[in-house]
Protein backbone atom coordinates (compact mmCIF):
# COMPACT_ATOMS: atom_id res chain seq x y z
CA UNK A 1 0.00 0.00 0.00
CA UNK A 2 1.62 3.26 -1.07
CA UNK A 3 0.57 6.79 -0.27
CA UNK A 4 2.00 10.08 -1.37
CA UNK A 5 2.24 13.59 -0.07
CA UNK A 6 0.10 14.62 -3.04
CA UNK A 7 -2.81 12.44 -1.96
CA UNK A 8 -6.05 14.39 -1.73
CA UNK A 9 -9.16 13.76 0.30
CA UNK A 10 -12.60 13.23 -1.23
CA UNK A 11 -13.19 16.99 -1.32
CA UNK A 12 -9.82 17.46 -3.11
CA UNK A 13 -8.26 19.25 -0.14
CA UNK A 14 -4.52 18.57 -0.03
CA UNK A 15 -3.25 16.37 2.80
CA UNK A 16 -1.18 18.24 5.42
CA UNK A 17 2.12 16.35 5.53
CA UNK A 18 3.53 16.37 9.06
CA UNK A 19 7.13 17.58 8.77
CA UNK A 20 9.55 18.94 11.35
CA UNK A 21 10.52 17.77 14.82
CA UNK A 22 7.90 16.34 17.17
CA UNK A 23 8.34 15.42 20.83
CA UNK A 24 6.09 13.50 23.16
CA UNK A 25 5.10 10.16 24.59
CA UNK A 26 5.03 6.69 23.16
CA UNK A 27 2.47 4.52 24.98
CA UNK A 28 1.38 0.93 24.94
CA UNK A 29 -2.30 0.43 25.75
CA UNK A 30 -3.52 -3.11 26.36
CA UNK A 31 -6.62 -4.87 27.55
CA UNK A 32 -6.08 -6.34 31.01
CA UNK A 33 -7.33 -9.93 30.85
CA UNK A 34 -8.27 -9.95 34.54
CA UNK A 35 -10.07 -6.60 34.89
CA UNK A 36 -11.17 -6.30 31.23
CA UNK A 37 -10.13 -2.62 31.39
CA UNK A 38 -7.59 -0.79 29.28
CA UNK A 39 -4.22 -0.22 30.95
CA UNK A 40 -2.18 2.68 29.64
CA UNK A 41 1.53 2.63 30.33
CA UNK A 42 3.74 5.58 29.45
CA UNK A 43 6.76 3.89 27.94
CA UNK A 44 9.13 6.43 26.42
CA UNK A 45 9.61 10.10 25.65
CA UNK A 46 10.53 10.22 21.98
CA UNK A 47 11.66 12.70 19.36
CA UNK A 48 10.35 12.08 15.84
CA UNK A 49 11.93 14.08 13.03
CA UNK A 50 10.18 13.94 9.64
CA UNK A 51 11.35 15.42 6.35
CA UNK A 52 10.00 14.80 2.86
CA UNK A 53 13.59 14.93 1.58
CA UNK A 54 15.25 12.58 4.09
CA UNK A 55 12.47 10.49 5.67
CA UNK A 56 11.95 10.00 9.39
CA UNK A 57 14.12 9.37 12.44
CA UNK A 58 13.19 8.26 15.98
CA UNK A 59 15.48 9.36 18.84
CA UNK A 60 15.04 10.20 22.50
CA UNK A 61 14.44 7.57 25.19
CA UNK A 62 15.22 4.48 23.14
CA UNK A 63 16.99 2.46 25.86
CA UNK A 64 14.27 0.07 27.04
CA UNK A 65 11.05 -0.16 25.04
CA UNK A 66 11.26 1.69 21.75
CA UNK A 67 14.02 1.38 19.18
CA UNK A 68 15.83 4.32 17.70
CA UNK A 69 15.35 4.03 13.98
CA UNK A 70 15.02 5.78 10.64
CA UNK A 71 13.48 5.19 7.25
CA UNK A 72 11.00 6.39 4.67
CA UNK A 73 7.36 7.37 5.06
CA UNK A 74 4.29 7.91 2.93
CA UNK A 75 1.16 9.87 3.85
CA UNK A 76 -2.50 9.36 3.00
CA UNK A 77 -5.50 11.29 4.28
CA UNK A 78 -5.78 9.24 7.51
CA UNK A 79 -3.00 6.64 7.28
CA UNK A 80 0.75 7.12 7.48
CA UNK A 81 3.14 4.34 6.53
CA UNK A 82 6.63 4.06 8.03
CA UNK A 83 9.24 1.87 6.32
CA UNK A 84 11.93 1.23 8.95
CA UNK A 85 15.38 0.72 7.42
CA UNK A 86 16.89 -0.50 10.71
CA UNK A 87 14.93 -3.76 11.05
CA UNK A 88 17.25 -6.57 9.97
CA UNK A 89 16.22 -8.19 6.69
CA UNK A 90 16.30 -11.63 8.32
CA UNK A 91 14.26 -10.56 11.38
CA UNK A 92 11.49 -12.96 12.27
CA UNK A 93 9.12 -13.07 15.22
CA UNK A 94 9.01 -10.37 17.86
CA UNK A 95 11.79 -7.79 17.91
CA UNK A 96 13.34 -6.92 21.30
CA UNK A 97 12.13 -3.29 21.01
CA UNK A 98 9.16 -1.70 19.29
CA UNK A 99 9.93 -0.04 15.95
CA UNK A 100 7.94 2.70 14.23
CA UNK A 101 7.18 0.57 11.20
CA UNK A 102 4.06 -0.25 9.20
CA UNK A 103 0.70 1.47 8.73
CA UNK A 104 -0.77 3.75 11.41
CA UNK A 105 -3.89 5.87 11.68
CA UNK A 106 -2.95 9.47 12.37
CA UNK A 107 -4.26 12.93 13.03
CA UNK A 108 -2.32 16.13 12.49
CA UNK A 109 -3.55 19.68 13.03
CA UNK A 110 -0.30 21.54 12.32
CA UNK A 111 0.86 21.22 15.95
CA UNK A 112 -0.45 17.99 17.48
CA UNK A 113 0.50 14.73 15.79
CA UNK A 114 -1.23 11.60 17.07
CA UNK A 115 -0.23 8.23 15.58
CA UNK A 116 -1.86 4.92 16.52
CA UNK A 117 -1.88 1.29 15.47
CA UNK A 118 -4.35 -0.97 17.24
CA UNK A 119 -5.98 -4.37 17.26
CA UNK A 120 -8.57 -5.88 19.65
CA UNK A 121 -6.32 -5.99 22.72
CA UNK A 122 -3.26 -3.83 22.04
CA UNK A 123 -2.51 -0.32 20.76
CA UNK A 124 0.68 1.62 20.16
CA UNK A 125 0.15 5.37 20.57
CA UNK A 126 2.47 8.26 19.79
CA UNK A 127 1.15 11.50 21.30
CA UNK A 128 3.44 14.17 19.88
CA UNK A 129 3.61 17.93 19.59
CA UNK A 130 5.57 19.90 17.01
CA UNK A 131 8.64 21.43 18.62
CA UNK A 132 10.57 22.71 15.57
CA UNK A 133 10.24 23.04 11.79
Amino acid sequence: MAFSACTKTADNAPVAVPTGTFTGEFRVVHLNNITQKLDTTKRSNLILTISQATGYKVTGDTVLYHAGSYGDFAVGSSVIQFIDKTIPANASGVLPKIHLSGNYQYGYDGTNFIIQAANDTLAYQYVLKKSAN
